[in-house]
């Protein structure tokens, strides 16, 4: 078999990644130079094949053009895949690949209608709402967005929010200072701050900022320190690192504003009683 498919293939399955001549010769230690002549003709060291498979994420028959189709280990593929990445790509390529995810599990509600070929990449919003979870994914040039959960037993019902806590959240947070300061908190460099010097941060008011941080302290948003200095105890505050905040404040910003692209939305919940 010419070893000019070996170059063909190359070229396909490198732009199939994003990846330029520099980034895939970086990951398998040659350099740009050397994979543009591969992709013009030229020939890999046998060697140098399963590390190029690795990194463009297909099995070395596929660099020479036998790409029958074969059972994969999905979890297995997509891991390599990501990790194969740089470094700077992987959450876009994470957030693109569970956008498809969502788009393809709506696919048996709008196959008819939609050209799934033309919207792949694409800006857009899809939704997907199913009995025991959901996936929200948008993707766009200026901010792109991903939010995925499955739940047990009680299914998307007990994601939801409910309780004391969540009420006590949302009352909170309907105080603009208040915002000002948890996107503050989230937004500086993590390390343990004074009141004095967070209120500078938001703009808010000293007296006003001690309240806030100590209510964000007891819905464990905040966490405080108590300092012993030559002037008597201070009080210093960080942020508590909370996986769900930050989606929650950039989900606020993005229900308020009309997504730019194609929205696909897709709810599978049974509309009544015994309805599959």
């Amino acid at each position: 078999m010419s070893y000019s498919i070996v170059g063909e293939q190359i070229v396909k399955f490198r732009k199939e990644k994003g990846l330029t001549q520099r980034q895939l010769g970086e990951a398998i230690g040659v350099t740009g130079s050397a994979v543009s002549q591969w992709e013009s003709g030229g020939t890999p060291d046998i060697s140098l094949l399963p590390v190029l498979s690795d990194v463009l994420g297909v099995t070395v028959d596929a660099l020479f053009g036998r790409c029958e189709a074969r059972r994969e280990d999905m979890e297995e593929t997509v891991r390599k895949y990501i990790a194969s990445l740089p470094e700077e790509m992987r959450l876009e390529r994470t957030v693109s690949l569970m956008r498809e995810t969502a788009l393809y599990g709506c696919l048996d509600k709008v196959a008819s209608i939609v050209d799934f070929g033309s919207v792949q990449g694409s800006s857009g919003e899809t939704v997907l709402l199913a009995e025991d979870g959901f996936i929200t994914a948008i993707l766009s040039e200026g901010q792109s967005f991903l939010s995925a959960a499955w739940g047990g037993e009680g299914g998307l019902a007990d994601m939801l929010a409910s309780g004391g806590e969540a009420a006590r959240l949302f009352e909170l947070l309907s105080s603009p200072n208040a915002l000002k300061m948890l996107i503050a908190l989230y937004s500086a460099q993590p390390r343990h701050r004074t009141a004095g010097v967070l209120c500078k941060l938001a703009g808010v008011e000293p007296g006003e900022a001690e309240g806030i941080l100590r209510k964000f302290t007891e819905l464990k948003l905040a966490e405080a320190l108590t300092l012993e200095t030559e002037d008597g105890d201070a009080v210093a505050y960080a942020v508590n690192v909370n996986g769900a905040v930050p989606p929650l404040l950039a989900a606020a910003r993005l229900a308020c504003v009309e997504t730019e692209g194609l929205r696909i939305i897709s709810d599978k919940r049974a509309r009544g009683k015994g309805e599959k």
